[in-house]
């Protein structure tokens, strides 16, 4: 009878430990999905000004986007409210350092308008977290 118990036992144990083998794979395996790396290029824009256009079609907000300017960009509410990318004819806005090197990068390209750049980050939960920002020609 102790032999029984102790294999009933045992198997509760192997089951339980089954279980959270199971549990602990999916958890990995939707943290993997959730940062989805991304490479994309089009216009930085400010998040204030990027607002009213985020619903356009996607040929009027690559216009919008393309035809912003650096000196818009660069005001001190505009900086405030961060920034994105236009890009493929939707908007994903930055993290953070996203938008610390999207000033940057307004401050020292040459360009007034038509500032097109290349973001390469994770793509999570409708942001991107920036690891790199470079200008585009």
């Amino acid at each position: 009878m102790d032999d029984n118990n102790y294999l009933k036992e045992l198997d509760i144990m192997k089951r339980a430990i089954a279980l959270s083998l199971l549990a602990i794979g999916l958890i990995a395996v939707s943290t993997v999905r959730a940062h989805e790396k991304v490479k994309l290029t089009g216009y930085v824009v400010d998040v204030v000004c990027a607002a009213d256009h985020t619903k356009d079609s996607p040929e009027d907000a690559t216009k919008f986007a393309a035809e912003h300017t650096k000196e818009c960009a660069l005001m001190e509410e505009c900086v405030k409210g961060g920034y994105g990318i236009f890009a493929d004819g939707k908007w994903y806005p930055f993290d953070a350092k996203g938008n610390t090197l999207a000033k940057a990068l307004f401050e020292k390209s040459a360009k007034k308008d038509h500032i097109k750049a290349t973001v390469e980050g994770m793509k999570h939960e409708g942001k991107i977290l920036v690891e790199k920002l470079t200008e585009a020609d």
